[in-house]
């Protein structure tokens, strides 16, 4: 072989060590920038990022103008951009929310099956019981599929290491209300049917548990009797206590519950309940605290209040000020909303996340932004 020839061989070989050393750095680069190895997120509307795409009806899709405010490749949000599972994301380093679920193929996999990012198996309009959210993946249907996943990850001696790392975000509760008023129960049965939710709820948290989970976010339920939707049928468009009754009593159970599941099953689990009710109820008393406007009317739909028809219906409208508005729909908030919502169950006191708030969750946020202290209204 000439010298000229080893010379090129030489300069070959330290041209791809290069291109391998910089796909390492940049690899490297990109965990460490996450705060967090993964996170799986499950779910409703609230923090659902496109599961119900892949759904056939009755399954709700967030149909345009959903997303008016998103990058074109955000998609199944029932907001006009980003909900709280992305903020989550964004405020734990990662680009973007973990991938709905159901989008996956077995070429876009790869990051999910070694113990990376994460996924969401959120589905909207599901609930905590299995009878609720008809061709929803309901939240049995979701642990199953994140049994599933982690039965097919290739993570080694490393896998339960990096889900005890991982944030597991959960928000239910709030359509499994819509559908207990529909039925129409009287008092006793109601507090009989809240039971039976938050003991199921406590069982799939306890099976994620099992499965590895070691670090908890949960959203209790908001104040349902506040939404657009839940004013409309009021005299003057109040909000409707009953149903926001019905919410406290669940969450405060719920609270009792998880305490009492952590302390005696679930040794190590550090878990944060975010107060989404306690944020909504302070933003409605005092919105001009977080900027904004409009706390009753939706941006979207169409008749009183702008409730009377979900978004996507024909012959709705849709607001241009939508930073303003506390709703985008009848039912869902607004991108601006959730925002203020994450800053408060990260960075707030115990009214808006307890026992410990979500940044408390993850020992390395060593975050040099003070927030805005708007949610020790």
């Amino acid at each position: 072989m000439s010298n000229r020839a080893v010379i090129s061989l030489l300069a070959l070989a330290t041209f791809l060590f290069s291109i391998a050393t910089l796909s390492l750095a940049t690899e490297a680069v990109e965990l460490t920038r996450h705060l967090v190895p993964s996170i799986y997120v499950f779910g409703d509307s609230i923090v659902d990022v496109g599961n119900n795409n892949f759904l056939p009806p009755p399954a709700p899709r967030a149909k345009s103008p959903y997303g008016i405010d998103s990058p074109a490749s955000i998609t199944g949000r029932f907001t006009n951009g980003y909900n709280i599972a992305d903020l989550v994301a964004r405020r734990l380093g990662f680009m973007k929310s973990p991938p709905a679920y159901l989008s996956l193929t077995p070429e876009t996999s790869h990051d999910l099956l070694r113990c990376r990012v994460g996924a969401s198996y959120a589905s909207g309009g599901s609930g905590i019981l299995s009878t609720t959210g008809i061709g929803t993946l309901t939240l049995q249907k979701q642990v199953m599929l994140f049994y599933k996943t982690k039965s097919r990850m290739s993570c080694g001696w490393k896998l339960n290491y990096l889900l005890s790392k991982s944030l597991f975000l959960i928000s239910a509760g709030g359509n499994d209300f819509s559908a207990f008023g529909e039925r129409g129960m009287a008092k006793e049965d109601a507090l009989a049917y809240i039971n039976s939710m938050v003991s199921t709820y406590v069982k799939y948290i306890n099976a994620l548990y099992k499965m590895g989970a070691r670090r908890l976010g949960i959203l209790d339920v908001p104040a349902i009797g506040c939404t657009p939707g839940a004013r409309v049928p009021m005299m003057n468009g109040v909000c409707n206590d009953a149903a926001n009754s019905m919410a406290q009593i669940f969450n405060k159970l719920l609270r009792v519950e998880v305490a009492r599941a952590v302390k005696t099953s679930m040794p190590g689990m550090k878990y944060s309940i975010g107060s989404t009710y306690n944020v909504l109820i302070d933003l409605i008393n005092k919105p001009f605290v977080a900027g904004l406007r409009e706390v009753e009317r939706a941006c979207c739909g169409s008749g009183t209040l702008n409730a009377e028809a979900m978004c996507s219906m024909p012959n709705t409208t849709y607001c241009m000020d939508r930073d303003e508005y506390m709703f985008w729909d009848k039912l869902h908030p607004t991108q601006a909303m959730y925002e203020r919502g994450v800053m408060a169950i990260f960075y707030g006191s115990k009214k808006y996340a307890d026992p410990i708030n979500f940044a408390g969750l993850i020992p390395s946020m060593n975050d040099t932004m003070t927030p805005p202290d708007v949610y020790s209204i």
